[in-house]
């Protein structure tokens, strides 16, 4: 099949509210394993912290042994891991994020539906900085950071084109902004 029979299936899976396959790469992206290698980052700190740490059950024996022979006040467990065990209920609050980040994703991933938010869709041309003021709700512009960028702005949201989107987005026209429910992730622009 070529690129262009695969854009217009896509175009008609897109306008019946459906996520077509070759699109789905667009929803678990590098974006999305980098969250995966962050959560099993975050949940691997949690549970090694107070482990590799902490001091163990025999290390606090010993260390009682010591303090009862000095004729010092005896430690516990939990007084002695604490802080560790703060720290962990720290970083499995970290993990929420990204754990809710790759729920969403792959719930999009899964089901498969998309949906279309039309609208006309004003263009700014090439600016120099953000356009402000009132602004329609679906608008484009380009910008030079370095390099330029087009950008997509819907509802407020802004999105950066890649140049294969932006040769099909036309300002001046109806086009509708196509995102996954959950994760909010643009992954077409079709002509309404």
């Amino acid at each position: 099949m070529t690129e262009q029979a695969v854009q217009a299936a896509a175009d008609q899976a897109n306008r019946e509210g459906k996520l077509h396959p070759s699109q789905r790469r667009m929803v678990l992206d590098g974006n999305f394993w980098t969250l995966v290698v962050v959560l099993l980052v975050l949940i691997a700190l949690a549970v090694l912290t107070p482990i590799k740490i902490g001091m163990s059950p025999s290390e606090i024996r010993t260390s009682n042994d010591l303090a009862a022979f000095l004729h010092e006040p005896l430690t516990s467990y939990w007084s002695q891991n604490a802080p560790l065990f703060v720290m962990s209920l720290v970083w499995l609050v970290l993990a929420v994020y990204p754990g809710r980040a790759i729920w969403r994703r792959t719930a999009d991933w899964r089901e498969g539906k998309v949906t279309v938010v039309p609208g006309l869709t004003h263009d700014f041309g090439h600016v120099q900085h953000r356009p402000s003021g009132v602004l329609p709700p679906m608008y484009l512009y380009e910008i030079t950071e370095r390099i330029p960028f087009t950008y997509l702005v819907v509802n407020g949201k802004r999105y950066r084109l890649d140049p294969d989107l932006k040769s099909r987005v036309l300002g001046g026209r109806t086009n509708g902004a196509v995102f996954a429910p959950r994760s909010k992730l643009l992954v077409n622009v079709v002509a309404a």
